[in-house]
């Protein structure tokens, strides 16, 4: 039996939604879809988590941007690159779940300010306010990735 099925990965992508767009903490929104993207990435292969990345991000992009795509293509980058930190030469300690939370969230909110700047008008970019946010919910997702602990994988006779 797989400790996470589907049910519960949906429930857990809506509350990130949910909280996304309720939650306000100093005036900054959090970023937990992205930590969705990282977690599922994290846990699956880099294709499972890929896709996945790049299906909450094209929800995220219906829901928030005017443009459909650098939510796609953020949450696809995090989602690869995050299943890259569960194998590998790394040994997981918390602060290689801090840093890949932190550095992972960084690099899609870079990619998703970079695609808006350029292609919508009104985008935030890269201004003072973007990047302040920016590094709040790097910061705040790498406290979530202090808690997240891989999974022992046994092979299944």
């Amino acid at each position: 039996m797989k400790r996470f099925s589907a049910l519960r990965i949906l429930l857990f992508t809506v509350l990130a939604f949910l909280l996304d767009m309720k939650l306000s903490i100093g005036g900054f929104r959090p970023a937990l879809v992205s930590f969705m993207a990282y977690w599922f990435g994290y846990s699956r292969s880099s294709g499972k988590g890929m896709l996945y990345g790049a299906a909450v991000g094209a929800v995220e992009d219906s829901l928030y941007a005017g443009v459909l795509g650098p939510g796609m293509l953020a949450k696809g980058v995090i989602g690869f690159f995050a299943s890259f930190l569960s194998r590998g030469f790394f040994r997981w300690t918390p602060l290689l779940g801090f840093f890949g939370a932190l550095t992972l969230t960084l690099a899609g909110g870079f990619v998703e300010l970079a695609v808006l700047s350029v292609f919508s008008r009104g985008a935030e970019g890269f201004s003072t306010g973007g990047f302040l946010t920016l590094i709040f919910q790097a910061l705040l997702n790498g406290v979530l990735g202090i808690f997240l602990r891989p999974e022992i994988r046994t092979s299944e006779s």
